[in-house]
């Protein structure tokens, strides 16, 4: 019998040919029958899986499905076997949640608290966690953890959570304040059912203030007016100061109105006035009402909120107001230092202003060196190099051999070799949550070099090295990316920009507005760019082709320069929010880059140009070797929008 001839009657997953039994290839395709005979809920299969399987290193995926269909019948060491053989794996997390339940269920407590990982991120293992905890004597754990858990709860209370609750009203360790607290994130997200299964356990007034939050949270121009004849009490004011914020962003002067009625109804706090008036404030800015900066001002600084306090910062610096942007910037707070560097940007231009030039230069020093949007122009200010861009690539290459060794890291690639992008993805960010920071690192510099600069970007925001920029920027399509170009007449540096930025180069990247590929191109905006272009695109699958992707998107770039005079930054915005809102933004007068990229409303597009504009530095950097422009240069004020400054003449 001819060799083909014997591979073509092979029936069984057994019958491959010795000479080709442990190829990749071979394996591949022996894994893939495996696990979607198992994955059918034919268990019996796996007493007869072929032997070289069990070197491949997707191998305990076999197992973990087979065990899993079968989890009510294998016994507990069976399980925890598996997991001490896989440790730290998603297998392992998701058995250990089923033994979790079982061990539970039996009461088995002692074997619980021992067998299953104290951190395991899980709400019901938690819950499981803390009456295991309680059972055992160990109470002050058991409701230090319980109150951990039950303040994190998700969108309503398990089965396996309403134990702990009991556990803590019992042991008086859940104050009202706690119940309002957990009330008052549920209601911002809209889980309603949980603010009102959380409300059941406190008086019948704070019942009803809650079931009428819940309306307000629903419709707040309905429910507000029948709010205000309720009887006067800081939960009512909170559930109505919520309403107000939040019809001030759709119905503004609805918002005013009602506001108005509510203080003649009910005697509101200066803190609670605060927070009303910076929201309506706030909302007036982002419609760039000219009136808005004065009313945030007004607010007194202890009473203003942080979007108060952010809003009134950019409507004094778009208008140029240096005095009520200081006052702004020095009541702002930030939980990270990096949080803060552009408002001690923004500080140091406001003290420059104002003649305190040291003062200023010392806040600059201290945010130029960040490869940032803020560090490039604080360095701008100050005459000085990008140090950030300067340092020489680490050579991590004795850690990437330790981590290649890995299994999680083999069965990531393995996954993604199958085409199963997903699975990797999951086994790959497992793995990073034991690794320390130079281990995720090492993890990104070998993701760039296995050709997947999309997970190494990733990778990166794992570690929070945002001035890693040999990793987080990686050259990736170049030569592609230089013809365009050439061809369309914009700096290449951009291109790279804007798709680092729209898909940190995933090829196959669509987002939930259905905008594809490197450059996330809506099908619509692709087939008229393309249609402009002599090209013509059928669906889907072409656009997300890399070349037809970057030519259109590259086209798409040059219109929007075009169509603003070559003023990039309105350019940039145009792509991210479309061509007609940077007119609406456009300023009175001409005004400078800076002021006007931070009194964008959108927060998207804000953040979008920002970046862009820092990342377009970062490469023109790098296709320059060392030598590209400064990010000020591209960056040349803004004209004001025509048809306000014809109505502005005389």
């Amino acid at each position: 019998m001819s060799r083909l001839l014997l591979i073509a009657v092979c029936c069984t997953l057994s019958c491959i040919l010795p000479a080709q039994a442990n190829t990749p290839d071979n394996q591949r395709a022996l894994f893939r029958q495996a696990y979607a005979t198992l994955q059918a809920g034919d268990t019996d299969s796996f007493t007869t899986l072929p032997a070289e399987l069990k070197t491949y290193p997707l191998y305990p995926w076999l197992e973990y499905e087979y065990l899993r269909q079968i989890v009510d019948e294998v016994a507990d060491a069976r399980i925890l076997d598996f997991t001490q053989r896989n440790p730290g794996s998603v297998m392992a997390d998701n058995l250990q949640r089923l033994l979790a339940k079982r061990l539970a269920d039996k009461q088995d407590w002692q074997k619980l608290l021992t067998s299953i990982p104290a951190d395991l991120d899980d709400t019901d293992t938690q819950c499981y966690r803390t009456q295991a905890l309680a059972a055992v004597g160990q109470k002050q754990a058991a409701l230090e953890v319980g109150k951990q858990t039950w303040m994190g709860i998700g969108k309503s209370i398990s089965d396996a959570c309403l134990p702990v609750t009991d556990l803590l009203r019992r042991h008086v360790a859940l104050s009202t304040d706690d119940y309002w607290q957990r009330i008052r994130a549920a209601i911002d997200k809209n889980q309603t059912t949980l603010a009102t299964q959380l409300a059941a356990d406190l008086p019948p007034e704070i019942r009803t203030t809650v079931a009428t939050w819940v309306q307000i949270r629903q419709d707040p121009a309905t429910a507000l007016p029948t709010a205000f004849q309720q009887t006067d009490t800081p939960y009512l004011r909170e559930a109505i100061t919520f309403g107000l914020e939040r019809l001030a962003k759709k119905q503004p002067q609805q918002a005013e109105t009602l506001w108005l009625q509510a203080r003649q109804k009910l005697k509101f706090t200066p803190e609670e006035s605060g927070q009303v008036e910076s929201a309506l404030g706030m909302y007036q800015a982002l419609r760039h009402d000219s009136t808005a900066l004065a009313r945030l001002a007004a607010i007194p600084a202890e009473h203003r909120t942080q979007d108060g306090n952010l809003w009134q910062a950019r409507m004094a610096a778009r208008y140029g107001d240096w005095e009520k942007l200081l006052d702004a910037t020095r009541q702002l707070k930030f939980d990270h230092p990096r949080d803060a560097a552009g408002w001690q940007y923004w500080q140091a231009r406001a003290l420059e202003q104002t003649g305190k030039q040291r003062e200023a230069a010392s806040l600059y020093a201290e945010i130029a060196p960040q490869a940032s949007f803020y560090g490039f122009l604080a360095a701008d200010r100050l005459g000085q190099d990008y140090s950030g861009l300067q340092a020489a690539p680490v050579d991590r290459s004795q850690r990437m051999a330790g981590l290649q060794k890995l299994a999680a890291i083999q069965r990531a690639f393995e996954w993604f070799a199958l085409g199963e992008r997903a699975q990797g993805r999951k086994e790959w960010f497992r793995a990073l949550k034991l690794m320390d920071k130079e281990g995720m690192l090492a993890a990104a510099d070998l993701a760039t070099r296995s050709g997947d600069p999309n997970l190494a970007i990733w990778t990166i925001s794992r570690a929070k090295e945002w001035d890693e920029t040999s990793l987080r920027f990686p050259l990736v399509h170049t030569d592609l990316v230089l013809e365009q170009a050439r061809t369309h007449g914009i700096q290449p540096a951009w291109i790279l920009g804007v798709m680092r930025r729209e898909s940190a180069f995933d090829p196959n990247a669509e987002s939930g507005a259905k905008a594809l590929g490197l450059m996330q191109l809506i099908p619509p905006t692709a087939r008229h760019v393309a249609s402009k272009l002599g090209l013509r695109v059928n669906g889907k699958d072409d656009i997300l082709q890399p070349a037809t992707n970057i030519q259109l998107g590259s086209a798409y770039l040059r219109d929007m320069l075009g169509k603003f005079s070559g003023n990039y930054a309105m350019a940039t915005a145009a792509y991210n929010a479309g061509p007609g809102r940077p007119r609406q933004w456009a300023p009175e007068q001409l005004t400078s880059a800076d002021q006007w990229v931070e009194s964008i409303p959108f927060t998207e597009t804000r953040d979008y140009v920002q970046a862009v504009m820092a990342y377009t530095t970062i490469y023109d950097y790098k296709l320059n070797n060392g030598k590209g422009r400064r990010l000020s240069e591209r960056l040349p004020p803004v004209p004001p929008n025509e048809a306000q400054a014809t109505a502005k003449q005389p």
